[in-house]
């Protein structure tokens, strides 16, 4: 009965696949008083509909249609903003092609706000992860990095080669078990940037970790696990090994299965650098939460400074085999230019301390970009406008304000003429932080000016992460009706479990590296399309902590300014989709669901993917607190109808 039941449901999702290949558009939803658009795909349509319960509910007419030519299609865009009527919806063709359902609805993004973040603690080393906190993807603890080795490359006087140090806790880097510090740097100044601009918003977001009944929000909790571990990795000169790591890239099994031996490497000016920002930065955030470790965190950072002041050109490369110590192969984020990391860890000491000598490091003539690892002038931007106030007296805020907007006007004019409307034209490795980023500048710049366009164009990001793009993917798993399932992800690939590890942003179509599956699994070379979801492609479907937390400050931030700027009060309707169906919603859910759209009498029924019934019910309110996170049917016989739909609990 069951087989029945998923063959259905499988059954049916291939059917919607299908109707919905030429309506590329958020599958999550949308604001009530957000905009609404669909991108519409190589069709001669010129109107569209939209629908609820086989009913039309708004008609507009199509734009012109316009060459993409990084996807090498014709796009026309339907725009139905103008619908602000909470509910459940899908945008229906002339010629009957239809879409994914859609929520127009005051919550639409906030369970990714939570899942984005909650990613971060499935990635969590040196730790096991309980089901309470992990559902179905429990596991045992791995790498607890307490027997660490001081390679050569490493060695000093008076840590020589061979030494064991500790570096415990930290974030597994992406789809393998390694933990640098640079691309740490990034990924823990993003969340901790989300946090310092929407305070109010993350101190009453409940991620579901260990430590959400403690006193320091849950984002910022998080982010310690990974501030914790970089902490460890500070030498006794001041200066910042790259990363803690095994030798080689370990093949696809569990943490707790990979147990070749740790080692740190040698300090490198970006490592030392990017510490020196995070730990500044962490030392004011968390000065209220943990006023010692804060204090020793800037200690820290001020001892990495002058390290670096002493050592400003040390490029890292990955050591060679020295001494019986093998030669190390993992990832090296090497960079040659060190003045981004300079002017960002001078930016967060000189707000941090108020001392003029760092304000005197800071060459304000200097150009600002989409920021990236390599790229991390920007964060120091961004921070100084954070604090234009305190920092007045030193620096021309009025400049800094000034090249923000410039920044973001540029994204925002490519958006406005972009066939899918989207502000990123630009597909490389790890191409999805590029919208990602852009969308973090752009909601920066309307914090700023509140100046509507930019908000949109920020959405617009999101919307190209989660569907509006040319592969048709929500890119984030878990999230969307057609999501990556084979990332290239440890964990993903080795714990048995159908779907992949919740939360995390696939890096995204890059033409220029088809050879990890050979380019003949890829659909086309063409860049906007060259993406596939399998494992054996690091190249576009590996995650990476640093591509997630632009999705984290972007989500987050959308739910917290619309809800701050544009909300309205108003009730959902009745969340039907044809002929009555009923609509479970929210899907993810949290500690509840609802469902709409079905009779006062009903028989309803969670089921899990192994057959069992683990729930009846018979309210249209369902309190799923008990039951563990994953993937779940729901089913309800509504007199002589049965409805199915899928339900994931977070």
């Amino acid at each position: 009965m069951m087989k029945n039941l998923l063959l259905l449901i499988s059954l049916l999702l291939v059917i919607t696949l299908k109707a919905q290949e030429n309506i590329r558009m958020n599958q999550l939803g949308f604001f009530p008083n957000g905009e609404k658009l669909a991108a519409i795909i190589n069709s001669n349509a010129t109107s569209f509909e939209i629908i609820r319960n086989e009913s039309v509910v708004f008609e507009g007419q199509l734009t012109s249609s316009n060459y993409w030519d990084q996807s090498q299609e014709e796009v026309r865009i339907a725009d139905f903003s103008e619908l602000n009527e909470r509910g459940t919806y899908q945008l229906r063709l002339p010629d009957d092609q239809i879409s994914y359902s859609f929520r127009i609805s005051d919550e639409s993004i906030r369970d990714l706000a939570i899942g984005s973040i909650k990613a971060y603690y499935f990635n969590r080393a040196s730790t096991s992860l309980e089901s309470t906190y992990a559902g179905e993807f429990q596991r045992q603890a791995g790498h607890m990095d307490n027997q660490v080795v001081v390679l050569p490359s490493a060695a000093t006087e008076s840590r020589p080669a061979g030494t064991i140090i500790s570096t415990p806790k930290g974030w597994y880097d992406a789809g393998d078990y390694n933990k640098y510090i640079v691309n740490s740097g990034i990924s823990t100044y993003t969340l901790l940037a989300a946090f310092e601009d929407f305070p109010e918003f993350y101190e009453n977001l409940e991620l579901n970790i260990p430590e959400s009944d403690n006193s320091i929000p849950d984002i910022l909790d998080e982010a310690l696990w990974n501030i914790e571990w970089m902490a460890t990795m500070q030498d006794e000169d001041g200066g910042v090994y790259n990363k803690t790591t095994h030798a080689n890239f370990q093949g696809a099994v569990m943490p707790h299965q990979a147990t070749a031996t740790r080692y740190v490497v040698a300090k490198g000016t970006a490592a030392t650098l990017d510490f020196a920002g995070v730990l500044a930065m962490a030392s004011r955030i968390y000065k209220d939460y943990l006023p010692t470790q804060s204090n020793e965190w800037l200690q820290q950072a001020i001892k990495a400074w002058e390290w670096a002041k002493v050592n400003p050109n040390v490029a890292y490369n990955n050591p060679s085999s020295e001494g019986g110590y093998p030669a190390v192969y993992t990832g090296g984020y090497g960079d040659t230019n060190f003045s981004d990391e300079f002017f960002w860890a001078a930016s967060e000491l000189a707000i941090t301390t108020g001392e003029s000598s760092y304000f005197s490091e800071l060459d304000l003539s200097r150009n600002f970009g989409n920021p990236g690892w390599p790229n991390v002038e920007t964060l120091g931007l961004l921070s100084l406008i954070n604090h234009r106030k305190e920092i007045a007296a030193q620096v021309d805020t009025t400049s800094l304000k000034n090249k923000l907007i410039s920044l973001a006007s540029g994204f925002l004019n490519t958006q406005k003429g972009s066939p899918y409307q989207i502000p990123n034209n630009s597909f490389y490795w790890g191409s999805n932080s590029v919208p990602g980023n852009q969308g973090m500048l752009l909601l920066k710049a309307f914090l700023l000016n509140n100046d509507r366009d930019y908000f949109d164009a920020a959405q617009s990001a999101l919307d190209y992460l989660v569907g509006r793009n040319a592969t048709g993917y929500s890119f984030v798993t878990g999230f969307g009706d057609y999501t990556p399932m084979n990332i290239h992800h440890r964990q993903s690939e080795a714990d048995n479990i159908t779907e992949p590890v919740p939360g995390f942003l696939a890096g995204g179509p890059n033409p220029y590296n088809t050879d990890d599956c050979g380019s003949s699994a890829y659909p086309n070379s063409i860049p906007a399309q060259c993406y596939v979801d399998d494992w054996c492609s690091y190249s576009t479907n590996e995650i990476t902590i640093n591509w997630n937390a632009p999705l984290v400050y972007l989500s987050g931030g959308l739910d917290y300014l619309y809800h701050r700027n544009y909300w309205t009060e108003g009730e959902e309707v009745v969340l039907g989709l044809d002929q009555d169906k009923f609509t479970v919603y929210p899907n993810p859910a949290n500690k509840i669901f609802r469902i709409k759209g079905i009779s006062s009498s009903f028989e309803g029924k969670v089921i899990n993917m192994a057959g069992q019934t683990v729930l009846e019910f018979h309210t249209d309110y369902i309190n799923i607190e008990n039951l563990e996170p994953g993937m779940y049917v729901v089913k309800i016989l509504d007199g002589q109808t049965t409805f199915i739909e899928k339900l994931r609990i977070l």
